[in-house]
C-alpha cells in the first residue's frame, strides 16, 4: 500500500471514527569527472620523477586545513564530491567544508569535535552525525480535527569514505537509523491533505509511531571518472527529485509538496532497495537511473523485494545565468506494481458495508480483500524541477566550492516542480509548486533562512467520479492547493527554531470525510545537529 494513499486512508479512517500525516544532490557526481581530470592534468604536468610518489603517513595526518581534501593513496569521494555526504544525510555533516568548531555559539554541530577525535575520524574517512527534530503542530480550524500533536524525529548517520580510510578506492558506505516517537498517525495526519503536511511524518514508516529502524544502508562506488553505482536500501524521498536549495524538511519547508513531488508517494514507500547507475560526463551534466523496489519498508529486510519494480531515470543540468547558479532536472518513473483502476475500480457492490469499504479502499483506509476490485498492471509519472538563484551575496570565487560541499549560498532563489501521472491510477494526476527561498541575508544572522511557497494538486477526474458515485453525491473532491511560510531562526548554527504556517484549500481526505474546504495549521520545529 503506497504512502500517499496510506496518508489519505489514515485521515479518512480518523474522520469516520469521529462521525461514526540545500544542496546539489546527485549532481555532485559531476565533480568526480571534473576533479579527477584536473588531477590527471596536474600529474601530467608534474616532473617525471615525482609523478608516482605516494602520499606519506605524515601528509595523511597533517592536512593544511582539516576540512579541505585530505591527501590519500586512493580516490576519496569525500575529497572529490563532499556534497554527497550532506545530500545522503539530508543535513550538515561534520568534517567537510562549512564545518565550524569553537565555542557553542559558533559551532555548526552542538557537541563540537569531541576534543579533536571527531576531526581525526573525519580525516580518516569516518563521519558520524546525529540530528533531532522536535515537531509540534496545531490545526486551528478545518481539516479532519483541530488541536495539537507532537512528534520527535531523530536520525543517526554513519558515512565511511573508503579512500580516506585506506580500504579501497572510490567507495562510500552509508548507514542511517531513523526514529519517530510521540503522537500516533491518527493524531498527526489531521490536516486531511493528499500528502503529509510535515515530511518527517513519513519516517521511518508513516504507520509506525514509536520505533527506531534502519532506514538506509548502501554503497556508493565510483568505477571510472564518469561512471558510478549506488546499491542498497535508500530513503527514496531523500534521493530523488532534489532541487538546488530549500527542500530539507529539517531546516526548510515542512510540507511534503515543497520537498518532493506528491505522486512519489503513490509509487514508493519511504525506503526502497535500489540499484542505480550514474553517468557524469561533465560537472554540469549528470544522468542516473535504475531499479527501485516498491515493496520495501524500514521494518523488514527484503520482504517481497522486486516482486514488482519501479524503473526510474533522471538527468540533472547545472548552469549559471549571469553568474547565478541554476539547475534543471526532468525525470520519469514507470512501475508494474498493480494499482486500482480508477476508471472502474470495482464491480457490483451489493451491500452498504461493501460500498463503505470501497470508499475507504480508494483512499487507502481499507483493504480490497473481498471486494470485486479491478487493477491496472502498470503506471508511470513524468516529473521536472527547476531551481535558480536570483541574488547571491557570497563572493563569486567561493560559490563553486560552497555548492560542491552542499552549503547553501547566502542569497535569494526560486524553485518549482511540475509533473503528470495518469489519472486512471493516481489520485493526484497533475501538480505544480513554486517556492521562494532566502538564506543568510542579514549580517550577523548568516544561518537564518525563510521561505514562502504555493502548491496545486489536481485530483483525478476518475477518482472524483468514483467518490461521487459511491457516496451517492454526498461527498465530492476538488483540486487541492496550499501555501506555507516559515522562518528558520538560528539560536546557534547547530540549533534552529523554525515556526511556520500552512493554509490548505480543499484538503482531499477532509473534503471526502467531513466536507471541509480548508485546514489552517501552525507548526514549530526545533532541529539540532549534534
Amino acid at each position: 500500500m503506497k504512502i500517499g494513499r496510506v496518508v489519505l486512508g489514515i485521515c479518512f479512517f480518523l474522520a469516520l471514527g469521529r462521525t461514526a500525516s540545500a544542496d546539489a544532490g546527485l549532481s555532485n557526481f559531476g565533480h568526480l569527472a571534473g576533479e579527477q581530470r584536473a588531477t590527471d592534468d596536474k600529474r601530467a604536468a608534474a616532473p617525471r620523477q615525482r609523478k608516482n610518489v605516494p602520499a606519506t603517513p605524515q601528509s595523511l595526518d597533517r592536512p593544511i586545513d582539516p576540512w579541505q581534501p585530505v591527501p590519500t593513496n586512493d580516490v576519496s569521494l569525500a575529497n572529490l564530491a563532499p556534497g554527497l555526504l550532506p545530500f545522503f544525510n539530508n543535513g550538515p555533516v561534520f568534517g567537510i567544508p562549512g564545518t565550524v568548531t569553537g565555542d557553542i555559539w559558533n559551532r555548526t554541530q552542538l557537541t563540537g569535535d569531541w576534543g579533536g577525535v571527531r576531526t581525526d575520524w573525519a580525516r580518516h574517512g569516518v563521519f558520524i552525525d546525529v540530528y533531532s527534530t522536535s515537531y509540534y503542530q496545531n490545526v486551528t480550524s478545518g481539516g479532519l480535527k483541530t488541536g495539537g500533536a507532537f512528534v520527535q524525529n531523530a536520525q543517526a548517520s554513519l558515512n565511511i569514505d573508503t579512500g580516506r580510510a585506506g580500504l579501497w578506492s572510490g567507495g562510500l558506505l552509508h548507514l542511517t537509523l531513523h526514529s519517530r516517537f510521540g503522537d500516533t498517525p491518527a493524531n498527526t495526519f489531521t490536516a486531511g491533505a493528499t500528502v503529509p503536511q510535515y515530511n518527517g511524518l513519513a519516517f521511518p514508516d508513516p504507520l509506525r509511531a514509536n520505533d527506531v529502524l534502519p532506514a538506509q544502508f548502501f554503497l556508493t562506488q565510483s568505477l571510472t571518472k564518469e561512471v558510478s553505482i549506488l546499491v542498497g536500501k535508500v530513503a527514496v524521498v531523500y534521493l530523488a527529485d532534489q532541487t538546488l536549495f530549500g527542500d530539507s524538511y529539517k531546516y526548510d519547508f515542512a510540507n511534503f509538496n515543497f520537498n518532493k513531488t506528491p505522486v512519489a508517494l503513490d509509487f514508493f514507500n519511504a525506503v526502497s532497495w535500489a540499484a542505480l547507475g550514474v553517468w557524469a560526463p561533465s560537472p554540469q551534466f549528470v544522468v542516473y537511473g535504475g531499479v527501485f523496489d516498491p515493496n520495501s519498508k524500514a521494518d523488514n529486510f527484503a520482504d517481497h523485494a522486486f516482486d514488482t519494480v519501479n524503473l526510474y531515470v533522471t538527468s540533472i543540468l547545472s548552469y549559471t545565468v549571469g553568474g547565478l547558479p541554476g539547475q534543471f532536472a526532468p525525470a520519469f518513473n514507470w512501475s508494474n506494481k498493480p494499482k486500482l483502476n480508477l476508471e472502474s475500480p470495482f464491480g457490483s457492490l451489493t451491500t452498504l458495508a461493501a460500498t463503505s469499504q470501497a470508499v475507504g479502499a480508494l483512499l487507502g483506509a481499507s483493504p480490497v480483500d473481498g471486494l470485486p476490485a479491478n487493477f491496472k498492471d502498470h503506471s508511470w509519472a513524468a516529473i521536472a524541477n527547476v531551481s535558480q538563484y536570483l541574488y547571491v551575496m557570497d563572493d563569486a570565487t567561493t560559490i563553486a566550492e560552497k555548492l560542491k560541499s552542499g552549503q547553501p549560498l547566502r542569497g535569494i532563489g526560486v524553485f518549482g516542480r511540475v509533473g503528470y501521472a495518469p489519472q486512471a491510477t493516481n489520485p493526484v494526476t497533475s501538480y505544480a509548486s513554486i517556492g521562494l527561498f532566502a538564506h543568510g541575508l542579514f549580517n550577523g544572522r548568516e544561518y537564518d533562512s525563510f521561505g514562502a511557497g504555493f502548491y496545486y494538486n489536481r485530483i483525478s477526474n476518475n477518482l472524483k467520479t468514483d467518490i461521487a458515485q459511491l457516496t451517492l453525491g454526498s461527498a465530492n473532491a476538488s483540486a487541492e492547493s496550499g501555501i506555507e511560510v516559515f522562518y528558520n531562526f538560528a539560536v546557534t548554527p547547530a540549533i534552529r527554531l523554525i515556526p511556520s504556517y500552512q493554509h490548505i484549500w480543499h484538503p482531499l481526505a477532509a473534503q471526502v470525510a467531513k466536507s471541509q474546504d480548508h485546514a489552517d495549521l501552525f507548526l514549530t520545529r526545533l532541529t539540532v545537529a549534534w
